[in-house]
């Protein structure tokens, strides 16, 4: 231990100096740091400051008897603190109905932050298994990370928010590789490449090694930047009129005002949105769509309510509407409930309901939509924030749409555009487009409804798919199949308008990503047990 002291750098020393607590401070304004590199900021300089900062903290750990305790501990302050910060809109939810759930706000912000941190803390003991005192610990940790950010994304129904890959911009070069690895390849490369200036602070070697990894990683950087650079340059360009035209409109109604307890309250909400739709003698869109739960459900079902669906076909026109709606179902004696979208087909001024082009949302928020275990927790009198039964039902994985006058198209729901590998990709149930209607109103002016727009974004890269997007409260938007917005809006009460871009070919990650996600696993591996013999020595492995 001695030895290995005396090889210490000066940023090493210094954190070794440090107690406990104030190592565990450092790591928790880290992870907050990190925050900047995600949407609206995507500062991807705090990014990489704040992933080399946590490998450093590592590298104390592994000093230490009980490392893997230590590295746990690391890693859980780490993205606490990016998880509070990222994640703290939540609360706004909760505000909606402050009489009934106020105060519940901020425990549920870190009780959130609080239970997915465990991720990183078991993916940083992951990583100290394997530690060394060399760049061969770079790759480690990456490796480690990612496993556990795929488990976060799947286990308990999935939460892959803010994944690390999130910091590039959608529509940007570096972005355009997850058509190839999708976002956990992209996050995998996105950690390698934070921690690598870590390396510069280790101590008792050259400083040619010591920047070495450094120069490879921006080489590496270089040649990616140009590479998606070069795809999207070779973007093919629209025939005017080749697709149709379509308009995505916002109400501009809070989440409060949506749900005013009034005898006319789905006239008053339905009238906002005729209005930000347009005539439809003027309208130069032929498909509307409107976002999630667009009409509240308060005296009546709008699916259910024959003058309603009247005057929607009345103010339609000829046109085409996709939209959310809470619909119902009788199951027995029972009566069920499904946060669905809808395809109402306008014909001569009168709406046309197929029962066959009706999505019902398949994953489910847990405790906003669903209460896990409600047999057991019903007793307590705790409902759902969206105040429908006992909850919605999900149903079955999203499947083609049929659109007039439009490519097949698949619908998310909300949240359901975070999570990669839900649209079919079977020869011939591939969709021509994808629709994301989203409620994002529940999360006020916070940086949420930002963040949830880029990781919808990133959907159309991996499948190269366009993508129209219509959030209540958050960024509607027409998306091509590269992730760039063509036409976006963000202010409540208004609409982006502009014709369907062209899907492209597949992708290589649709085709096979866990193909190429083993390939990029394995390389990285490589370069962790390798037998570099020049930088092994005695005290080499911890």
């Amino acid at each position: 231990m001695a030895a290995a002291a005396a090889q210490l750098s000066r940023v090493q020393a210094w954190i070794a100096a440090r107690g406990r607590w104030q190592r565990w401070g450092i790591a928790l304004m880290a992870g907050a740091l990190a925050t900047l590199g995600h949407a609206p900021f995507q500062i991807v300089p705090a990014y990489v400051v704040s992933i080399s900062c946590l490998v450093l903290l590592l590298d104390e750990a592994g000093s230490r008897t009980k490392r893997l305790g230590a590295a746990f501990a690391l890693g859980w302050f780490f993205a606490l603190g990016h998880y509070i910060t990222g994640f703290y809109w939540i609360a706004a939810a909760f505000q909606v109905d402050a009489e009934t759930f106020g105060v519940l706000g901020v425990p549920a912000v870190l009780a959130l932050a609080s239970g997915l941190a465990l991720f990183w803390g078991v993916g940083c003991a992951l990583a100290m298994l394997v530690w060394t005192r060399d760049f061969r610990r770079l790759p480690a940790f990456a490796l480690a990370l990612i496993a556990t950010e795929w488990l976060r994304g799947n286990l308990f129904g999935g939460f892959p928010w803010l994944l690390p890959g999130y910091v590039w911009m959608p529509g940007e070069p570096v972005s355009q590789l997850a058509s190839i690895f999708g976002i956990y390849g992209l996050s995998l490369i996105t950690l390698l490449f934070a921690a690598t200036p870590a390396a510069i602070a280790d101590g008792g070697v050259s400083a040619g090694k010591r920047f070495a990894p450094l120069v490879i990683a921006a080489l590496g950087f270089g040649l990616v930047w140009g590479w998606g650079a070069q795809r999207i340059a070779h973007a093919p360009i629209s025939v005017p009129g080749e697709m149709p035209i379509v308009r995505v409109a916002d109400s501009g109604l809070s989440q409060a005002e949506k749900w005013q307890d009034r005898p006319d309250q789905e006239w008053r909400v339905l009238d906002q949105y005729l209005r930000v739709s347009g005539d439809a003698a003027d309208s130069r869109a032929s498909i509307l769509i409107w976002p999630e739960g667009a009409i509240p459900v308060v005296n009546f079902y709008p699916l259910e309510n024959q003058n309603f669906l009247d005057a929607i076909g009345t103010a339609l026109g000829d046109r085409v509407l996709v939209t959310g709606m809470t619909r119902r179902e009788l199951r027995g004696d029972d009566i069920v409930h499904f946060n669905s979208a809808v395809v109402i087909d306008g014909v001569s001024g009168r709406a046309r309901i197929d029962q066959t082009q009706i999505y019902d949302k398949h994953r489910l928020v847990p405790f906003g939509e669903f209460i896990p275990f409600w047999s057991l927790v019903s007793t307590l009198n705790i409902a759902p924030l969206q105040q429908i039964g006992a909850g919605f039902e999900p149903g079955p994985m999203p499947t083609r749409l049929v659109i007039p006058e439009a490519p097949p198209a698949v619908v998310l729901i909300c949240y359901e555009a975070i999570f990669p590998g839900m649209i079919p990709r079977a020869e011939g149930e591939r969709p021509g487009w994808i629709i994301s209607v989203t409620n994002d109103a529940w999360f006020g002016n916070g940086t949420g409804p930002e963040q949830h727009y880029v990781a919808a974004r990133y959907r159309a890269i991996e499948e190269g798919l366009p993508l129209v997007r219509a959030a209540s409260g958050g960024v509607s938007a027409i998306v091509d199949a590269f992730g760039r917005a063509t036409a976006e809006t963000r202010r409540r009460g208004s609409f982006a308008e502009n014709a369907i871009p062209s899907a492209l070919n597949k992708t290589a990650y649709a085709s096979g990503c866990a193909l190429w996600n083993g390939l990029l696993g394995g390389l990285i591996a490589l370069l962790r047990f390798a037998p570099f013999a020049a930088l092994r020595s005695k005290e080499d492995k911890l």
